[in-house]
């Protein structure tokens, strides 16, 4: 038994959090993993482990230790998949990260045509208005707005996008339409809370520069959708990327406002760790939303 297949059975007993968990994972007996995880710490040296009749604890050389494990069983598996023809089918699991302002408008019709079409995949979603440590988190692959900061990662722009101050006409009717983003004081605005300072909105003023008015309103919310639904419902105002909020602009049930001082438009990105061999699956899925979206 080669020193991978230890690593791996490690893995699996901290990714499931017990001997137990993990040895339904693997498809392999519990004592089996037992002495496993023993032989993986009798040649390393070190005590990975705490082991207790209720739980597991990763030891301080164990926390380390696992770290390098997973990423050593992530490239483990992209090398599986480098030999396989290229005209392979994709399968297996993909994990995507996706904000949940997507994940209730676009993303529900491009994942169904997706799974028809690689019928072998497994999709495993993750809905977050986080910036996540992919690696850190086993996460393949995620869509994000916005410029990428992280090096280590490579950002594909699917499309453009913008953010737009929206709310309903019969709102803008009752209360008036702000000219300029210091009249919000006067405004109910609807607050996403699942970015820094949200309810500090930021501006475009002349020659570009930017600057931040203070909001306030009766609804903060994690969920973009409740907030959309409550400006549609007249409730407020609030600010929505461009493919969350364009049909509700086009059919007319929302208004735009204070266009000319917003940010130039950015990007949607599907953003995935560095590596010489991008997996079939990966590729197939951003080839795909570049054919789709990018149209």
């Amino acid at each position: 038994m080669g020193a991978l297949s230890y690593i791996e059975t490690f893995s699996a007993v901290v990714e499931n959090g017990s001997f137990t968990a993990a040895a339904q994972a693997l498809g392999i007996s519990k004592p089996v993993v037992s002495k496993q995880v023993s032989l993986l710490e009798q040649q390393l040296g070190v005590q990975l482990l705490h082991r207790t009749t209720r739980r597991l604890h990763l030891t301080e050389a164990g926390e380390v230790f696992a770290s390098y494990a997973r990423r050593i069983m992530l490239e483990a598996r992209e090398a599986e998949q480098s030999v396989l023809p290229l005209q392979s089918e994709p399968q297996g699991r993909l994990r995507i990260s996706v904000p949940e302002s997507l994940a209730i408008s676009l993303l529900p019709a491009l994942l169904q045509n997706f799974q028809q079409k690689y019928p072998k995949l497994e999709l495993d979603v993750h809905v977050t208005g986080r910036f996540i440590d992919l690696v850190e988190e086993g996460i393949d692959i995620a869509l994000r707005v916005g410029k990428l900061e992280d090096s280590s990662l490579i950002a594909r722009l699917i499309m453009p996008c913008s953010f737009h101050v929206c709310g309903s006409p019969d709102y803008f009717a009752k209360h008036g339409t702000p000219t300029h983003p210091e009249e919000l004081d006067d405004h109910n605005c609807l607050i996403y809370s699942q970015v820094q300072k949200s309810d500090i909105w930021s501006f475009r003023g002349a020659k570009g520069k930017e600057f931040r008015v203070k909001v306030q309103g009766n609804l903060c919310a994690e969920a973009g959708n409740l907030l959309m639904n409550a400006a549609l419902n007249g409730s407020g105002v609030f600010i929505g990327p461009s493919f969350m909020v364009s049909d509700a602009i086009n059919n007319g049930r929302l208004k735009t406002v204070l266009d000319e001082y917003a940010h130039a438009a950015t990007g949607l990105y599907a953003v995935y760790p560095y590596s010489k061999l991008v997996s079939t699956k990966v590729r197939a899925f951003v080839d795909y939303l570049v054919e789709v979206w990018g149209e």
